[in-house]
């Protein structure tokens, strides 16, 4: 695949303070906003904000979002309201936060996004899937910048239920003793160099292997999108590989020098 640029990033492990997030949006617009969308909210922020862009300034950036199981914290809210108040007085708010684009739907208003525009939510290829969307956006020219965002949610809910069905959250939670912790992580990418652009990529790739990795218990899909944050702090090249269940995935780049 041609070349791209990395122009932003960041990665949070557990949930972002109100007041964090305060220096970006009002905390009176995020009054219905679960912990899951905060989170990646506030790290597409700082990713938007390294790249030189203007959180409230519309932008025809593409947005692609890995949620993997999304906010199972919400779909768990939504449920009780059901089993409580009965169909018809369920919870609209944790039913909203529940769907899986619910999480690109709150990026692209807050950030005023109106590119193109996907969620993938496959257990062992979200990451690399989200990656390669916003890069066939840029190849194809349907826009100038793509945000790349990740969302997971680990918590006792899932330990509860994984005993009883095992095969269902193997790909999930791999450790039902927990910990239990939120992961977010936002790349801002292009086809082309800008004043702002940190990384210059020179190779992507990802394909299906034929024996299935072995995974450790604190693994889960989405944390190489932490580890990426990792060898991108160092400022240095880098040929990152990520090995996921039946899924592999390799990035390469170097510090771009304008």
């Amino acid at each position: 695949m041609n070349e791209m640029y990395l122009n932003g990033f960041y990665g949070l492990e557990g949930d972002v303070s109100p007041e964090e997030l305060a220096a970006f949006i009002p905390p009176q617009r995020l009054r219905r906003i679960e912990k899951l969308g905060k989170n990646v909210l506030y790290c597409a922020c700082h990713a938007c904000t390294q790249a030189g862009a203007d959180i409230q300034t519309p932008k025809t950036w593409g947005l692609s979002v890995a949620a993997d199981a999304g906010s199972l914290e919400s779909t768990c809210k939504f449920m009780d309201t059901i089993i409580e108040d009965g169909d018809e007085l369920s919870s609209p708010t944790a039913f909203a936060s529940s769907v899986h684009n619910s999480t690109g739907l709150m990026l692209s208003m807050f950030l005023h996004l109106s590119g193109p525009c996907v969620t993938s939510g496959q257990f062992d290829f979200s990451f690399a899937a989200a990656w390669l969307s916003a890069a066939q956006f840029l190849r194809r020219g349907m826009c100038e910048q793509a945000l790349v965002a990740v969302a997971e949610d680990l918590n006792p809910v899932a330990a509860d239920q994984s005993p009883a069905q095992a095969e269902q959250f193997k790909p999930v939670l791999r450790a039902p003793q927990g910990p239990f912790v939120r992961r977010a992580a936002a790349f801002v990418l292009s086809q082309r160099p800008t004043e702002h652009t940190l990384f210059c990529l020179r190779r992507f790739a990802f394909a299906r292997t034929e024996k299935p990795a072995a995974l450790s218990p604190q693994q889960t899909n989405l944390s190489g999108a932490q580890r990426l944050v990792a060898c991108l702090k160092t400022k240095q090249p880098f040929a990152f590989t990520d090995a996921f269940a039946d899924a592999f995935m390799q990035l390469e780049g170097t510090p771009y020098v304008n």
